[in-house]
């Protein structure tokens, strides 16, 4: 072969490497391309995943029950308004957050706020009838107060005197029987006749007679109330009546 023929060989040679190798690169490059395309699609976030956690809103707060109390005082008017039968009379005005009961037409006798708290708040009422009448009053009084739309979970309590404590003591009883005591039958007996209605029933001691003859424990209960009676109800069992109606506004007694 002559010169010529060995140079046109070489280019020959040289044309067909250069062209491998720009093949070679070009695959290289799909490769690449490829990959990092696959990449990109594995790593990304698919949309409804990337904004549900955002989305998602914890839940509100349940809100607390709110209870309104309608607190009852029965005893005696007028002159026996001091006697130990009226012992809730005697009690109710340092249960007001005024500085006075106000009286109230529409409700048949005196009322005034009450405890309240976050959960609760509380309207006073003092019966202006005889204890053993006590009944209509109440009645009265408590249907006036659950109808109204500003009452919410409209409850009954009844405050009254107790001869089976001593005095300064308190006895809280849910419903049940009036146990001998004629203002909580007349109560009983005038709310029978409509739907249910749960009586919390909060009696202040007054001690009782040593005798259990009716006239002598009549005597006792309408004697007045002596003034060391007075301070040791005020002083001892005060705060235990607030504690009940504190539980029972907040629904721990129910």
């Amino acid at each position: 072969m002559g010169i010529k023929g060995k140079r046109k060989q070489q280019r020959r040679q040289q044309q067909q490497q250069l062209l491998e190798l720009q093949q070679q690169q070009t695959a290289e490059l799909d490769l690449t391309a490829s990959a990092e395309s696959s990449s990109s699609t594995s790593t990304s976030i698919p949309p409804s995943l990337s904004t549900s956690s955002s989305s998602s809103t914890s839940p509100e707060p349940e809100m607390a029950t709110i209870r309104s109390l309608l607190l009852c005082a029965i005893g005696n008017p007028g002159p026996l308004l001091t006697t130990r039968h009226s012992a809730a009379h005697i009690l109710l005005p340092h249960l007001t957050t005024t500085t006075s009961l106000t009286p109230s037409r529409p409700h048949g006798g005196p009322t005034a706020p009450g405890p309240s708290g976050t959960t609760y708040t509380t309207l006073l009422f003092q019966s202006p009838s005889y204890m053993n009448l006590s009944g209509p009053t109440i009645s009265k009084a408590w249907k006036l107060f659950k109808s109204s739309p500003s009452n919410p979970n409209p409850t009954l309590i009844i405050l009254h005197d107790e001869l089976e404590k001593p005095i300064g003591k308190v006895k809280y009883k849910k419903d049940g029987s009036p146990g001998g005591h004629n203002g909580l039958s007349s109560i009983r007996d005038s709310l029978a006749g409509g739907a249910k209605t749960t009586i919390h029933k909060i009696g202040l001691g007054i001690g009782r007679p040593e005798s259990r003859e009716k006239n002598v424990v009549a005597d006792y209960v309408l004697q007045r109330m002596p003034g060391r009676d007075k301070d040791v109800m005020i002083e001892e069992a005060l705060p235990v009546v607030l504690q009940i109606i504190e539980d029972i506004g907040t629904g721990k007694l129910k």
